[in-house]
């Protein structure tokens, strides 16, 4: 019922837009935000403390929703290799996020989730309003396209894919159960077994360009796909960067954005004498990890902070970056080769999309990075004729795509479907 059109279309929605996660979860629903208001509705936000203020300064309400998600993945006990320990502190960040994200939804009419967020079906229970989540990947959905975010082997066949996801799904339920219905129990609310299949039982949104990352012909019933949604941070030139991309040859641009590898000097270190190697300059973005403090600028080397992809990228030779959902498809939509270093999560399906789709080489984890194993890639980025072609060939058809009005139309739906039911 969730794709299909409905005459009845809501206006003048309150939407309490509630993602939790890193800048890639953030970002897309701030386009949501602007694409909420152009149509007439009044969109707030719920995020972690570090993007209060940059949520303000394009003119919406926002709240904390009571974590630091930069400090945690900057304390020294951190640890983004391992899956447990980045499942526990999902647990306890999920503990801590119920009462912020319930006093800011108060007069919500619709509440909509996304990123690493599941506290928000239960906000939306204890208010009486229809929920959604958002996903910035397929892989975020059971399907026999692509194994679980957890599975770093890509490429398996669907049934094994599918088998994951059938053993896989009951172990996190129950693994959830017990931070969930602590939750609802503080709101009055009854326990539920299956958490995970309480928030995928609301409409679920797979936000996620068609071609880099096509839905799976066997996804629930729930789920809809609309193209990547995409926000264009205003950009101010800077001189420095400015002459530095005036290079010929072009530079190679590095960045891991809010990524936190636990050898990130080293990882520094690598990719810059990989760019070297090839006789390349390299514009160095130090994101969370804060590179530039292991990279000192050169002729052939510049440290940047964090400047908008779409400014950047069109620009660059390669982009050598994480993996991410929206760096992928920001490289991929300026036409450029890329080369993603896998961290964690769905970066290994992206770097797995980028392989197979012939728009840079084979992926290379991050825990296997030397400088001659990343040169070997990025020549191959830089100087393989068919990537480069495939690459500019597929850039016009990613940039001409925005997901984010096509969203706004499946919310409107799913809130004037329910209204017309309840009139009945």
């Amino acid at each position: 019922m969730f794709g299909q059109t409905c005459e009845s279309i809501q206006t003048d929605m309150r939407v309490l837009l509630a993602p939790h996660g890193t800048r890639g979860d953030i970002q897309p629903m701030l386009a949501l935000g602007v694409a909420l208001r152009a149509r007439g509705h009044v969109a707030t936000f719920s995020v972690p403390s570090g993007f209060v203020d940059w949520i303000r300064a394009h003119g919406f309400e926002a709240r904390s929703n009571g974590i630091d998600i930069q400090a945690e993945m900057r304390s020294p006990d951190a640890r983004l290799d391992s899956v447990r320990w980045m499942f526990g502190r999902l647990k306890e960040q999920t503990a801590l996020m119920f009462e912020p994200i319930a006093h800011a939804s108060e007069g919500a009419d619709l509440i909509v989730g996304a990123g690493a967020q599941l506290a928000t079906a239960t906000i939306a229970d204890w208010r009486q309003v229809p929920h959604a989540t958002i996903a910035f990947c397929p892989c975020a959905m059971p399907t026999g396209a692509a194994p679980p975010p957890t599975v770093k082997t890509q490429g398996l066949p669907p049934w094994v894919n599918r088998l994951l996801w059938q053993v896989g799904s009951p172990v996190a339920d129950v693994a959830l159960r017990g931070t969930i219905n602590r939750g609802r129990a503080a709101l009055g609310l009854p326990s539920i077994d299956r958490p995970l299949t309480h928030i995928s039982d609301s409409l679920v949104i797979i936000s996620a360009d068609p071609q880099l990352a096509p839905p799976g012909d066997d996804s629930l019933p729930s789920v809809v796909s609309t193209d990547a949604m995409i926000f264009a941070e205003p950009y101010a030139p800077d001189p420095r960067v400015e002459a530095f991309l005036d290079q010929d040859p072009a530079p190679i641009y590095i960045g891991f954005g809010s990524m936190m590898a636990s050898r990130a000097q080293e990882l520094a270190a690598h990719a810059i004498a990989a760019t070297r190697a090839l006789g390349r300059s390299a514009l160095l973005a130090g994101g969370w990890a804060g590179l530039e403090r292991f990279a000192p600028d050169a002729d052939d080397l510049l440290t940047i902070a964090a400047t908008p992809h779409h400014a950047i990228f069109p620009r660059v030779a390669t982009v050598i970056h994480h993996g991410g959902a929206g760096t992928t498809t920001a490289a991929a939509s300026a036409g450029v080769p890329q080369v993603i270093v896998p961290h964690l999560l769905d970066q290994f399906y992206w770097a797995h999309r980028i392989e197979r789709l012939g728009l840079g080489p084979r992926g290379l984890p991050v825990s296997l990075v030397t400088a001659d194993i990343l040169a070997e890639r990025l020549d191959a980025a830089i100087n393989d004729a068919g990537i480069r072609r495939r690459a500019a060939m597929l850039g016009p058809a990613v940039a001409a795509r925005n997901g984010a009005q096509g969203t706004v139309d499946h919310l409107e739906r799913l809130l004037g479907s329910l209204a017309s039911t309840s009139a009945r």
